[in-house]
């Protein structure tokens, strides 16, 4: 959230800024890209999980 409001560069600030020049495709964009950082990351905790609990 503090990436939201008070960042200068970064995802947070493309899609902030997407939305004060009313630009669509910059705040989509943006969001896609936090929807794949995510799942990779997801993806990634649960196949570490997996080696730690198979241990």
């Amino acid at each position: 959230m503090g990436e939201f409001l008070i960042s200068t560069k970064g995802i947070g600030y493309l899609i902030i800024y997407g939305t004060q020049v009313f630009n669509l495709n910059i705040v989509m964009s943006g969001i896609v890209i936090l929807i794949i950082i995510s799942f990779i990351l997801y993806k990634l905790v649960i196949f570490i999980e997996k080696k730690l609990l198979n241990n």
